[in-house]
């Protein structure tokens, strides 16, 4: 009984999916079955949605071609943006501060190049103010004339274009409200380009720092290899320039750039190759860092500088590729243009003067500062074309890279000395005598002399081991080694905190230590050694 109830239930559920998978089928085909047609109503709401969605797709506009773009390059718009990556300087701010900038920004008003780029918005303004004007004083409400003669309209039975000041009024709020929020909005992206762009330079001079120096300090590094390095890194920071600028203003530019400026041609064609440059200037820059060999601690901190690198480079293409969203952009376009196109008419009956021109001027005035406003939030939506990244590049990167590579190439800091391991005895008489003989020969105090195999320290890669014949080996942590293994010593004498080692428990010179524990506690007599 069961298994024919659940064959009906199928049955109908099969006819139930046919005759909604019909509904929009050929007429013959629905014929045949006598499927109804659909309604009227139903065929004429989906058109309506189809042409709806239509009209959607068409406010948001397609990406321009190469074409498009060139020309709007040579707008006054497009062009300006190239004068306003400042670099301040200590005469700029005392430019800036000077007294008379209130008088010097009123009477340069009209060659600001904000007004310039707001003329076609603000001609149609003054236009609407203007037929406003001359519809109420020559068809509707009349004029006076010269001799102070009222002349009534030519139409009068027309309405007049005047409406109470009121709904202006009210709606002001809401319009600040939208002009703040994208304003704020639009700095806060500005911003954060910014501290984006301090953080390649900041990452970029640490990584130049920690390499150059750690490399040097206990490996054979050549000089090809440090201009290796900071070739790649000055790379990176031109990559990031190279990719959030149109390639009609800086790929001519950027293809040059590596050309002059990177040694490694080879590398230098794979960066030009390459689909997305930022990374494999990061990839560069890793491979160099690899080859050098470095200690796993240091290694570890360095690339955690250039993982930093990377964040800045999402942080970047974030803010790039993610713009306001443009709904709320165009919908605050509508409102303000609605309402400063309609501001006249409100204006009219408030400005009573001579046959109420005054609404004119006011009208462009306003309209001035409201666009003025909007378009300084567009301005900085995309804050990279108008960021000083040339300047961060060479001025602010290359410079201090670079003179860091030179630095070490030229052995001024951290020069190596030797190629094999420099073993030093941790036992408290070896360090009595140790010391003294490598200050008096201006070597690092920590390099020393080889000592005794079961009880050293390796320090070509800065770790401190137990050997134990050949068996265990125990590493201490490098932030609590002693005091006295990264400065200088009351230069080179150290005899005269001797007394503080004869106080404390120093174990017989005779029997080195030859477990961990002993080895320890060794170290802890040195670090009580006021040295």
């Amino acid at each position: 009984m069961w298994r024919k109830f659940d064959l009906l239930l199928a049955c109908l559920l099969l006819l139930n999916n046919s005759n909604e998978s019909t509904a929009f089928a050929p007429a013959s085909i629905r014929h045949k079955n006598k499927i109804p047609k659909p309604t009227t109503s139903t065929t004429s709401k989906t058109r309506l949605f189809s042409r709806r969605l239509k009209a959607l797709q068409s406010l948001e506009q397609k990406t321009p071609d190469e074409q498009e773009v060139s020309r709007l390059l040579d707008t006054y718009s497009e062009k300006s943006r190239l004068y306003r990556r400042n670099v301040f300087s200590a005469a700029d701010w005392i430019r800036v501060r000077r007294s008379d900038r209130f008088m010097n920004n009123i009477w340069t008003t009209f060659q600001s190049g904000l007004i310039r780029q707001l003329q076609p918005e603000l001609s149609a303004i003054v236009t609407a103010s203007v037929l406003v004007v001359l519809y109420n004083d020559i068809l509707a409400v009349g004029y006076v004339d010269f001799d102070g003669i009222k002349h009534a309209g030519m139409a009068p039975y027309l309405p007049p274009l005047e409406l109470p000041i009121v709904a202006w009024s009210l709606s002001t709020s809401a319009m600040g409200l939208l002009l703040t929020f994208r304003t704020s909005v639009c700095y806060a992206r500005w911003n954060e380009a910014r501290t984006a762009w301090g953080k390649v330079i900041n990452d970029s001079r640490s990584i130049a720092r920690m390499a150059c120096i750690w490399s040097k300090s206990y490996k054979s590094i050549n000089n090809e290899s440090l201009q290796r390095l900071g070739d790649a890194i000055c790379s990176f920071s031109r990559s990031l320039m190279n990719r959030t600028l149109p390639p009609q203003e800086d790929e001519a530019n950027f293809v040059y750039y590596t050309y002059k400026q990177i040694k490694d041609q080879d590398y230098a064609k794979v960066l030009r190759q390459a689909q997305h440059r930022p990374t494999a200037a990061l990839a560069e820059l890793t491979s160099t860092l690899v080859d050098f060999q470095l200690n796993p601690l240091h290694q570890v901190e360095v690339e955690k500088v250039v993982t930093g690198l990377c964040d800045a480079l999402g942080a970047s293409e974030r803010l790039f590729t993610s713009p306001v969203p443009r709904f709320y952009s165009r919908h605050t376009a509508r409102f303000l243009a609605f309402w400063l196109f309609t501001l006249p008419i409100g204006m009219y009956e408030q400005l009573d003067g001579w046959n109420h021109w005054a609404v004119i001027p006011m009208t462009l005035i306003i309209a001035s500062f409201l666009l003025g406003i909007e378009e300084l939030a567009t301005q900085m939506e995309e804050p990279f074309s108008i960021l000083p990244m040339e300047k961060m590049c060479e001025g602010s990167i290359r410079t201090s890279v670079m003179e860091q590579v030179e630095r070490s190439q030229q052995g001024m800091q951290a020069a190596y000395c030797g190629d094999e391991p420099h073993l030093i005895d941790a036992s408290p008489d070896n360090i009595r005598t140790v010391l003294p003989a490598a200050a008096a020969n201006n070597k690092p105090h920590w390099l020393g002399e080889e000592g005794s195999q079961a009880n050293a320290v390796d320090l070509t890669h800065h770790s401190y081991q137990q050997v134990n014949g050949g068996g265990e080996s125990a590493t201490a942590d490098p932030a609590q080694q002693p005091h006295w293994m990264g400065s200088s010593v009351n230069g080179g004498d150290v005899t005269t905190n001797l007394p503080a080692v004869a106080e404390a428990e120093d174990p017989s010179p005779s029997a080195p230590a030859t477990t961990f524990e002993e080895y320890m506690k060794n170290r802890n007599n040195l670090e009580s050694l006021d040295i």
